[in-house]
């Protein structure tokens, strides 16, 4: 039998742009991860906080035509976390005036955006991340099904993005969109418009936010996901690391509040300051960052080290994924 054209033929069909790689990838793991019910129900819940929000918005903004809501609205907000960072603009018991509530609007509304991503968002982030992230590149290093991504046209940068955009496409999902969202309900819930002229860098802070929670969190996620070949130890290294961290800064806050004798501990406590207890906890070390884009900063020091260390893990994190997923390949 003869055989006709043994030799390399080249492809006759339509190719892909490259620039469409990194979006199959990512959108891959994205139908994947919609499989976890758990998963499903963590995004239904992002958007129940937004309920609570949105009375506060609708207080203050009711607040100037009844003094007895403006009290109302002190007391919701006074029971927020960091509700002394508003103690200029709540210290008054009687309703300010038009001009004063033009004046701190721009403040309530970034507290209120900045508390609603620091708290309950922050801790459905913690949990969807330890859903979605292991498995990622755990379970391909296991089942070997890079050898599959890369007999295509795929680069490591290409790989390791498509992962990480899939990561960002749910943390988004339960910081950016619900935070937009209730921005959009403060401005339909206001007297006028003309809001949108004093709050329009809010939207504007809430991406920059959201950008910040998202990089160094989903790439210490994939991190923790190539060092092992179990999505597990992966999904264990992830939550011991925000535990942890939030124990140790926990312990040494209350170690500044007690009262003992000066000693060794107390000199080195007192030497650690508040910049560098906030540095032991990941939690804190973003919500630094975050309150730092929204306006809020109280210690520049403390600032600083925030995002340096976020800076320290992103690049670490990327070190530890091209040298993971380049190991196999180089067997």
């Amino acid at each position: 039998m003869p055989l006709h054209n043994v030799g390399y033929r080249a492809w006759q069909g339509t190719s892909v742009p490259s620039a469409t790689r990194l979006i199959t990838i990512a959108s891959t793991g994205v139908r994947r991860a919609f499989h976890s019910r758990w998963l499903r129900r963590l995004l239904f819940l992002a958007l129940l906080p937004i309920l609570f929000f949105s009375i506060a918005f609708f207080l203050f903004e009711q607040a100037q035509r009844d003094p007895a809501i403006w009290r109302a609205f002190r007391e919701l907000v006074g029971g927020l976390p960091n509700a002394s960072i508003l103690q200029q603009s709540l210290g008054s018991s009687s309703a300010p005036t038009s001009e004063q509530f033009a004046e701190m609007r721009p403040t309530i509304w970034s507290y209120l955006l900045l508390t609603l991503l620091r708290y309950p968002q922050a801790i459905l982030m913690l949990l969807v991340v330890g859903i979605v992230a292991p498995p990622l590149i755990s379970q391909d290093l296991r089942t070997r099904a890079y050898l599959i991504y890369f007999s295509r046209p795929i680069t490591r940068t290409e790989y390791i993005f498509g992962k990480l955009c899939t990561i960002a496409f749910f943390v988004s999902m339960i910081s950016a969109l619900p935070a937009l969202l209730l921005y959009g309900l403060a401005v339909m819930l206001s007297p006028s418009l003309d809001v949108v002229l004093t709050t329009w860098d809010l939207p504007l802070r809430i991406l920059v936010a959201s950008v910040v929670l998202i990089v160094p969190t989903a790439l210490v996620a994939l991190a923790f996901s190539a060092l092992t070949l179990e999505s597990r130890y992966a999904a264990f290294a992830w939550f011991a690391m925000w535990i942890v961290g939030h124990v140790t800064y926990s312990v040494l806050v209350a170690f500044q509040t007690m009262d003992l004798r000066r000693g060794s501990r107390d000199i080195a406590i007192e030497q650690l300051g508040l910049g560098w207890r906030m540095l032991t906890s990941p939690y804190q070390v973003l919500g630094t960052a975050q309150a730092f884009v929204f306006g809020f900063v109280q210690d520049t020091s403390s600032v600083i080290g925030a995002f340096v260390l976020l800076g320290l893990a992103s690049a670490a994190s990327l070190w530890i994924l091209y040298r993971r997923v380049n190991a196999p390949m180089s067997q």
